[in-house]
């Protein structure tokens, strides 16, 4: 098996150590040592900080399996559900220490980074927009209420899940995670 490029270790590293310890306190520093190469070898790779972090953020979602919204054998309602569920095991791998990269970078971020901010906006904007498709595709099917706006839906399931991911971060408990999801099939998306 060849060995991984010095890029892909930083990668790896500023993954890791970015999701573990956040944007604002984890510096080039400790991403170069988490990947056992010189501080200054990052920045043959990597503009920046706010450089790694976007490519960061792109290997995050492709982790969220957006993919299980998509997959044309699957109901419409069973998909959101298999997504949500996926989701869940992603944080509970962690204990819930972790949350959702996707929050803690849109919390802690400071003004000064508006390659995070973007990507983060752009990535909450594609989840928005394949749940609210799905959704959609239930409705037409029958298996989700009709009485629901769908783009107003998906918006308030991303939302509501990215205050669960945190308040379970907090917590330490997947409970806030399990009442959004019980909220979004009892109550959003059910059929009366």
């Amino acid at each position: 098996m060849p060995k991984p490029s010095l890029r892909d270790a930083l990668l790896d590293a500023g993954f890791e150590t970015l999701h573990a310890g956040g944007y604002s306190a984890t510096g080039v520093a400790a991403i170069a040592a988490a990947a056992r190469a010189p501080k200054g070898s990052f920045y043959n790779h990597f503009d920046s900080k706010e450089a790694l972090a976007v490519e960061v953020l792109a290997r995050y979602g492709r982790g969220r399996r957006l993919d299980l919204l998509t997959e044309p054998s699957v109901p419409a309602l069973q998909r959101i559900r298999n997504h949500l569920d996926h989701l869940r095991a992603d944080l509970a791998a962690y204990g819930y220490q972790r949350g959702c990269m996707y929050g803690n970078f849109a919390a802690e971020a400071p003004a000064g980074a508006p390659g995070v901010t973007a990507a983060v906006t752009a990535a909450l904007g594609r989840w928005r927009t394949l749940l609210a498709a799905t959704i959609r595709e239930g409705q037409q099917a029958g298996d989700i209420t009709g009485e629901v706006d769908a783009d107003a839906a998906a918006q308030m399931i991303v939302d509501a899940w990215e205050g669960a991911a945190l308040r379970a971060k907090a917590d330490g408990d997947g409970g806030p995670v399990d009442n959004v999801i019980a909220f979004v099939f009892d109550r959003i998306l059910s059929v009366p």
